[in-house]
């Protein structure tokens, strides 16, 4: 059996926009995931394994398709106009 992989979200921070001057775009609040991944084959002694990894977002960075769907909620509510 291959070794599996489960990706569940473990916390979301939300940051606020950055100040800008009058003459500047605007900013947007950004978010940083943090994931649990946990790696796991039923015939090695030495798994399961678990991993942290972070994701930080902007508005525009264009990495949101590829989150989870509970991530893509949280983002689309805090930059919706």
């Amino acid at each position: 059996m291959a070794i599996t992989i489960t990706r569940t979200v473990q916390r979301v921070e939300c940051y606020p926009a950055a100040h800008h001057d009058e003459d500047q775009e605007p900013t947007y609040p950004t978010l940083m995931v943090v994931y649990n991944e946990v790696f796991d084959d039923p015939k090695d002694d030495r798994l399961p394994s678990t991993a942290t990894s972070v994701v930080n977002l902007s508005k525009d960075d264009g990495k949101l398709e590829e989150q989870d769907d509970f991530v893509k909620t949280i983002a689309n509510a805090l930059w919706s106009e």
